[in-house]
């Protein structure tokens, strides 16, 4: 009678290799399972409510000017605060340029000419913001492929879909009202900042009757 062939079992080197194999297939898979279940935008704008949360905060106890820099191409946001208002003769345009003192409102409406309030104009135009350092505030990237699709702040006539976008804070307690629109394939959500508690609420899907 013919004898049996003996069983074969797996080498450590095959088992090695099949446990790369699969690493490989699960790092591949899990963006797209990321994006299809919205957890990346979910994220993302959990991360930047409780920044611009943070940043209001700051401002208010700072009595500092600051602002939310949204970067739409480049998917990324960071703050950036003025570490003192200019004195004197010289007024600092918030483009770091010296401009001259008493500047007439006709030249202020030119120079910020989506800022309706005319106290937040002398505001900004005496503002120089530079890049807030604190950890909480530091400069970051969505995650996965997150993107900020758009956003609209009260008193600008149209909203942004592309560049720079700016979310202003103020002294005394008071922000801009904005929406901050994210979005990951079919998954959206959008951030709601109210002016004056600061509070920025995650609202799932577009709310385009805000601000």
């Amino acid at each position: 009678m013919a004898a049996r062939p003996t069983a074969r079992g797996f080498t450590l080197v095959e088992l090695m290799i099949v446990v790369a194999v699969m690493a490989v297939m699960a790092a591949a898979v899990m963006p797209a399972l990321s994006s299809l279940s919205g957890a990346d935008a979910r994220k993302g704008a959990g991360e930047l409510a409780g920044s611009l949360r943070a940043l209001y905060d700051t401002a208010a106890l700072r009595h500092a000017t600051c602002r939310m820099v949204l970067d739409l191409d480049g998917r990324t946001f960071g703050a950036e605060c003025a570490p003192r208002l200019a004195t004197g003769s010289s007024v600092v345009k918030d483009d770091g340029k010296a401009g001259r003192a008493g500047a007439a409102e006709e030249d202020l409406e030119t120079r910020f000419p989506d800022e309706k309030d005319a106290e937040r104009r002398r505001l900004l135009a005496k503002t120089r913001f530079g890049a807030f350092s604190d950890r909480l505030l530091k400069k970051r990237e969505l995650p996965g492929k997150t993107a900020i699709r758009e956003v609209r702040v009260e008193g600008r006539t149209q909203p942004i879909s592309e560049g720079t976008a700016y979310v202003h804070f103020f002294p005394g307690g008071q922000a801009e009202r904005a929406s901050i629109e994210l979005a990951d394939g079919a998954s959206v959500y959008t951030i709601v900042v109210e002016p004056f508690t600061g509070r920025a609420r995650v609202v799932t899907g577009v709310v385009k009757d805000e601000p």
